[in-house]
């Protein structure tokens, strides 16, 4: 059996290797770290300990489903959101149970990896001791459901179930459940009626599905690199070259300032520039919600599905685009996406929209060391 029990310690090393891993993106660590704290504070008498399995000790007739919160990422940092999470996932719970034939939900699973997307799930399966799946439907964290691996490799993205912190709720039941764009454009709507934010459930999957269409081990790597980020805070090491040094795909860009930081809200999304002043220059990085593109000198040099991501060079914690201030000293480096994202060839097809939205026209730059 690979099952491992994650305590206290492992729980915020995923939250950090998870924002690093987000791409500017998912969630900021605090929102991350604030959901386990007010799980501690409001539940002290259940120990903090959740049943991380691999996708072989699933049933392989059951369900698990994601959770995630949907909206502006600077909404996102001013609410607790744990009600927001719990509702939408027993909205869906309750709709599954009505299907015909009825759909059991046994696990939870990130829908992303992020500080917050990868943490709000696990929050489900403390409160209901409910197993934590070692995979996410992304390998990073992505603007939109269509540019989920969940949509991109084929699984249906319907039915969904959305809700806010009253339990207002909605369920969405698409004509063609494979349907993501419609899926997205219906919640975003719906996001705009909660206030910029809402709780998210849906992509209900089997382990079959799972192995064939996701990474999976994203939970232990974003434990794996939090530790080591954690580590190198403290002794103010150089991140991105210990991760590279560890055996981890990523390389260091620069270190420098932030001389301008652009950001908008518009249709639940966060839309922006972020530029750097290194010693070798201007860095450039363009984001909806995450990061999509950089530049260097005015020259592309990696596109997504790849992760640019940084961290605060002060403190050595992983940033989204949310935090990032003028004047903050920051680390940029790449790391490399999973493979899954090339086990379909016209994956890149649906980034094309994003990057055209930052006037971006040409193909896919992928990491190099």
């Amino acid at each position: 059996m690979a099952k491992r029990i994650l305590k206290e310690e492992q729980l915020i090393d995923v939250i950090w290797g998870a924002t690093l891993m987000g791409g500017g993106g998912g969630g900021a660590m605090v929102g991350g770290t604030d959901l386990l704290n007010t799980y501690k504070k409001l539940h002290p008498e259940k120990p903090v300990e959740l049943t991380l399995l691999e996708t072989c000790d699933m049933d392989p007739n059951a369900y698990g489903a994601v959770t995630a919160g949907m909206g502006a990422p600077t909404v996102l940092k001013t609410v607790d959101f744990s009600k927001y999470a719990v509702n939408a996932f027993n909205a869906l719970k309750e709709l599954g149970a009505k299907m015909n034939p009825p759909r059991k939900l046994e696990y939870c699973l990130p829908v992303e990896l992020g500080g917050f997307n990868t943490f709000c799930p696990m929050l489900i399966s403390l409160l209901n001791d409910i197993p934590f799946i070692d995979c996410d439907g992304a390998g990073r964290a992505v603007p939109a459901l269509d540019t989920l691996l969940l949509h991109i490799n084929g699984l249906d993205t319907s039915p969904l179930a959305m809700a806010d912190d009253k339990n207002n709720k909605v369920t969405i039941e698409l004509n063609n459940p494979k349907d993501a764009p419609m899926g997205e454009e219906i919640g975003r709507w719906i996001c705009t009626a909660f206030g910029q934010l809402g709780g998210l459930s849906g992509w209900m999957v089997k382990k079959s599905d799972i192995e064939a269409s996701l990474p999976c081990g994203t939970v232990t790597l974003c434990e794996k690199i939090g530790h080591e980020l954690r580590r190198c805070a403290k002794d103010g090491s150089n991140a991105f070259e210990a991760l590279e040094k560890a055996g981890f795909e990523c390389r260091f860009l620069t270190r420098g300032k932030v001389v301008k930081q652009e950001n908008l809200q518009a249709k639940g999304f966060d839309y922006g520039k972020v530029y750097i002043e290194g010693s070798d220059g201007q860095w450039v990085i363009y984001f909806q919600n995450e990061n999509l593109l950089v530049e260097h000198n005015g020259k592309a040099i990696m596109t997504v599905p790849d992760i640019t991501c940084y961290y605060n060079a002060a403190t050595g914690e992983p940033l989204t685009n949310a935090d990032i201030t003028e004047g903050m000293d920051i680390c940029l480096g790449a790391i490399k996406a999973p493979s899954a994202w090339w086990k379909n060839p016209n994956m890149f097809d649906v980034w094309k929209p994003f990057l055209a939205n930052v006037g971006y026209e040409g193909g896919n730059i992928p990491f190099a060391k």
